[in-house]
């Protein structure tokens, strides 16, 4: 505080009420974010030359102090969520009926996704991808369309396979 009463001061009627406003703003404020503060001000942190008003000096602390808090209140939530998981262990503790309905659960759901998969699998099996078959397809596309399917008449093209059979069909 020393280093800011160098600075020039606004106008003011009672040194008296200028301190105690002081001591009012600073209340709860750390050494450490007062230094700071007052270095951050005498190297023109606020805009201006003068000596700063007592809610201007804590807002400049609690600016230096806002990291320092959020740490601690991440540091208080996690001890919290860490106690919460402790205390969470030790009431659950697996009893034989429990782990039991719990395997009945997940031996449930693996034969439900099995018949799903069957059930996906029975969807497909219409569709014969064979060699044969997917020919007599290209053949069929071919003739719809009007033309005769030549496998060996295929010409080189670098846009792709599927297209270069789509052109023959």
């Amino acid at each position: 505080m020393t280093l800011l009463s160098s600075l020039p001061s606004r106008a003011s009627a009672d040194d008296r009420i200028n301190v105690a406003g002081f001591y009012l703003a600073l209340e709860g404020v750390s050494r450490h974010a007062l230094q700071t503060a007052t270095k951050q001000i005498m190297q023109g942190s606020l805009g201006h030359a003068f000596l700063p008003s007592p809610p201007e000096l804590r807002q400049e602390c609690d600016k230096i102090m806002r990291p320092i808090l959020e740490a601690r209140a991440r540091d208080a939530q996690d001890k919290r969520i860490r106690e919460e998981m402790k205390a969470d262990q030790s009431r659950a503790k697996w009893t034989p009926e429990s782990r039991a309905r719990a395997t009945a659960k997940w031996e449930a759901a693996k034969a439900q996704q099995r018949l799903d998969s069957a059930a996906e699998d029975t969807r497909h099996d219409h569709y014969d991808t064979s060699v044969e078959a997917s020919m007599a397809r290209l053949k069929q596309a071919a003739e719809d369309n009007g033309n005769e399917f030549d496998l060996n008449g295929l010409r080189s093209a670098p846009i792709g396979s599927f297209k270069q059979i789509g052109r023959a069909a």
